[in-house]
């Protein structure tokens, strides 16, 4: 199956495709025949915000063009890209102070970036592609829930009133293991493995897996 990576916008004679920018979570990009443009995803308001210090030209790249890249490439899984080389010279992050906090994030986006290059995220990504060739949130939940309700140490830890994140993070390891056929992450590539996917969708990737591990654990069922 060819997974999608960039859809065709109606609105524009234009693609557009998701990136993992190093300065800020998702980026989306959308390329024309004489111009391109790199947007940040707002997370209060959900809108589109052009990224780094590049000035974007509004008469091409409308408030109806950004919307309908947004809308389309929620469901996309990052395309491997990197961004920062292909921005102009005099478009890098300036705005972001040198501070540790900065430098923190960065290096978080640094992480974001090996992930994607990881078998796990590549084996998450195939598992989980729809008929259409895009990523399905909703097949990856069923079939973690599935995986959930069928594991022993998963019921054991139910049993134990383990934190919802801790049985997520146990699932997310095991699924990611099996489907590469690796011994598994260690926490700190699985944390940014949980998290990239997180960014890929606002309302948060796993939240149907959370739903249900937390009304087993309200009903107390293993």
């Amino acid at each position: 199956m060819i997974r999608t990576e960039s859809v065709q916008l109606t609105s524009i004679k234009g693609v557009a495709f998701k990136q993992k920018l190093y300065a800020g979570g998702a980026g989306i990009t959308i390329i024309t025949a004489d111009d391109r443009a790199v947007f940040t995803v707002n997370k209060r308001d959900g809108s589109c915000v052009p990224y780094g210090t590049a000035k974007v030209d509004e008469s091409i790249f409308t408030q109806a063009v950004t919307e309908e890249a947004l809308n389309l490439t929620r469901s996309l899984p990052y395309k491997k890209l990197d961004i920062m080389s292909k921005l102009p010279a005099d478009d890098h992050i300036e705005e972001i102070p040198q501070t540790q906090e900065a430098e923190v994030e960065v290096e978080d986006e640094k992480e974001a970036i090996v992930v994607i290059d990881s078998d796990e995220y590549k084996e998450f990504i195939a598992q989980y592609t729809d008929k259409t060739g895009k990523f399905s949130y909703q097949i990856m939940n069923k079939e973690l829930m599935q995986f959930a309700s069928r594991s022993s140490v998963v019921s054991k830890m139910i049993a134990e009133k383990a934190d919802v994140d801790a049985i997520v993070r146990y699932i997310v390891r095991s699924k990611a293991a099996n489907l590469a056929n690796n011994n598994g992450m260690d926490e700190q590539m699985l944390t940014a493995f949980i998290d990239t996917f997180d960014s890929m969708n606002t309302r948060s990737a796993f939240k149907e897996l959370n739903a249900y591990l937390r009304s087993r654990l309200s009903k107390g069922k293993k």
